[in-house]
């Protein structure tokens, strides 16, 4: 029974999938075709509405062929003409509309006087009911607008917008079905689906095909799928990458939903569907941040967010924004980007009226101007400041170690001393899983940034200071993802530096939530570490981006690939791996994803005299100089006696010829 069952399932696709193909190549034939099927269709309906006339007026199903036959064969052709006297058959049946349906009527009632006509010129053997005239014209009228408007249904089911298969057939999959319904863009016309019970089963009139048969693309060609939509918010990067190696074989362009937290945030609509990103492969289970940790140090308070124009400075000015602190205050020494972000929040600002108080100070300075920051906290009750301001591209920094030192020594010391003074409730520094083990001179400044930082924690205070360490942002200023993208858009060759080299990512604004999380949960002197997952392979990342492009790597029988991957070699100070940790001592805290490492440090007496001469340094000392005594002050005995030495093995080769702008 169940075979029989399966059997009649198919039957019944086939056959849907059939009406369908016969509809859309009717609807794509000429003008001349159509109006022949049409007078066709017409002249059938005459027929059924006269013996329809004939059964209703006598009460009974009609026979009496043999004494009206002239009827059913003199009234159609007359009928047929009568309808294309009145431009019926010019009509566009999808523009049907009230005029149509007169010339309809109109129609009808010259048949009916024709069958009328024929009635007293070729009297048949039985009487004539007088009425049946009146019957067979509201008969045929009401026949004819359905049918019109039956295939003017047909027409838009099977013109309207592009045929789509969702890739998901629950509860995301059907809502995005259902809102599609009325769109002019998108048709939904199938389901695939992993779940295998679903198989060959219906879900919204729609079939729904189990994603590993074998016959998947050859069901998808039959219903001139166009493009795949994977409708499955809750998909992890494990999945994700499955879904996508699976929909990527099929040959078809797809897109994908919104994640869950977008979802939830009400960022994006389920039908607002957009290209699948890197984040969406590399990205891990999503965590909804806790609305209470996120608002604890910002929501009715005076925020200061430095380097605010940055990747994360200014995804960071965006999570707060919406959180509604009284005043937020963007410091930053580069007028472009102080100038974008300030564009930005004035646009968010104007677009929810409840911001309308809060005021927005952009700020034009250096952190390391002592004066002007100070005078800056005075002015403004500053209750938490997020200092992300910092020198971060490897290449850039290892040829001018001497502006690290600047800004993110100098620069953090100063910010957090003023701080202090101005007492200020929180300050969290936004460090790098570069700090750990640095073999290159911006690593080591962030690492002494992060030492200041241990330190003035120490001390008898109003301040809670702490710091987040995390890996590569996706997308950010210098970020390897744009690079990629670009090379790719351009045709190649995709450079790295090492076929083995890994870097750990994750997403800006994930990121930016959990640095406002462990804000709120920090008491004074934590290292936070962002849980980044597990570390991602250079070379794959570029392979995956490259096959995001509908690009192909390798090509059979030997043909030159759509776009080539160069090994170019290790950078100045690059290292084949980073770390998130200095040794193993790690503590989980309140908020997922947030890790403690408790690490040594140095106090303030210790770092203080190191810090002067970083400060005394002559002018002139060669790069290799200056990125030396940012070593040997994070080379101290109490710093690495649960440490490896810091070695130059694995990294990269100093000197111009290697230098690039693009870091990992």
């Amino acid at each position: 029974m169940l075979a029989n069952n399966k059997k009649s399932r198919q039957s019944g696709l086939v056959a849907s999938a059939t009406l369908n193909a016969v509809i859309r190549n009717l609807s794509a034939t000429g003008r001349g075709r159509k109006q022949v099927f049409g007078i066709i269709v017409d002249s059938s309906i005459i027929m059924l509405s006269l013996w329809a006339a004939f059964s209703l007026r006598l009460g009974t199903g009609f026979t009496d062929i043999q004494h009206t036959w002239h009827l059913f064969v003199l009234l159609p052709p007359i009928g047929a003409l009568s309808f294309a006297g009145f431009g019926v058959y010019h009509w566009i049946v999808r523009s049907s509309n009230v005029n149509l349906f007169i010339q309809l009527a109109k129609a009808s009632l010259v048949s009916s006087v024709t069958l009328l006509a024929l009635l007293y010129l070729f009297p048949p053997v039985s009487a004539n009911p007088r009425s049946l005239f009146i019957i067979y014209a509201l008969i045929l009228f009401s026949s004819t607008c359905l049918v019109r408007m039956a295939w003017r249904g047909f027409f838009d089911s099977s013109k309207r917008g592009m045929p789509i298969a969702i890739y998901g057939a629950g509860s995301a999959g059907v809502q995005l079905a259902a809102s599609l319904e009325s769109s002019m863009d998108y048709r939904p016309v199938c389901f695939i689906d992993d779940e295998k019970s679903l198989k060959n089963s219906m879900v919204m009139g729609l079939p729904v095909f189990y994603s590993e048969q074998a016959v998947l693309g050859d069901n998808l060609a039959r219903f001139e799928v166009s493009q795949v939509v994977i409708a499955i918010p809750s998909l992890d990067s494990s999945q994700y990458e499955f879904v996508f190696r699976r929909a990527e074989s099929l040959g078809i362009p797809f897109k994908t939903l919104p994640g869950i937290a977008e979802l939830v945030s009400g960022q994006s609509n389920v039908n607002e569907f957009r290209d699948i990103s890197i984040a969406d492969i590399l990205g891990r289970a999503e965590v909804l941040p806790d609305p209470t940790l996120l608002k604890q140090c910002v929501r009715g308070r005076c925020v200061l967010v430095t380097g605010g124009g940055g990747s994360i400075g200014s995804e960071l000015c965006r999570q707060i924004v919406k959180l509604s602190p009284t005043t937020l205050v963007v410091v930053d020494n580069c007028e472009a980007n102080l100038y974008a972000i300030t564009e930005e929040i004035d646009q968010i600002v104007a677009g929810e009226p409840s911001l309308v108080a809060m005021q927005f100070v952009p700020v034009l300075c250096s952190v390391n101007d002592r004066a002007r920051i100070r005078q800056l906290l005075e002015n403004y009750p500053v209750d938490a400041i997020y200092h992300a301001a910092a020198y971060k591209h490897v290449p850039i920094v290892e040829r001018f170690p001497g502006q690290a030192i600047d800004v993110n020594v100098l620069g953090t010391l100063n910010m957090v001393e003023s701080a202090i003074e101005a007492r200020v409730r929180t300050f969290m520094l936004i460090s790098t899983d570069k700090a750990v083990r640095p073999t290159n001179a911006m690593g080591a400044s962030k690492r002494v940034a992060e030492l200041i930082l241990q330190a003035k924690a120490q001390l008898n205070h109003e301040t809670t200071i702490s710091m987040v360490r995390f890996g590569n942002v996706l997308g950010s200023s210098g970020s390897v993802v744009p690079k990629f993208r670009k090379q790719i858009k351009e045709g190649g060759p995709v450079t790295i530096t090492h076929s083995d080299i890994t870097r750990y990512f994750m997403t800006i604004p994930e990121a930016s939530q959990l640095v406002l999380q462990a804000s709120a949960i920090a008491r004074g002197g934590e290292v936070f570490v962002l849980d980044m997952g597990e570390p991602v392979a250079i070379r794959n990342l570029a392979e995956t981006m490259i096959r995001l492009h509908r690009r192909r790597t390798e090509m059979a029988g030997g043909q030159a690939a759509d776009v080539q991957i160069k090994v170019i070699g290790l950078r100045p100070g690059e290292k084949m791996y980073e770390e998130l940790f200095i040794d193993g001592n790690i503590e989980e805290t309140l908020v997922p994803k947030v890790l403690m490492a408790n690490e040594c440090y140095l106090e303030w007496a210790q770092l203080e005299p190191m810090l002067n001469e970083l400060k005394a340094l002559p002018v002139g000392l060669s790069p290799a100089q200056l990125k030396g005594k940012l070593l040997d002050l994070i080379s101290h005995p109490a710093l690495t006696k649960s440490a490896e030495s810091y070695s130059e093995v694995g990294i990269g080769e100093s000197g111009a010829e290697k230098f690039q702008l693009e870091v990992y």
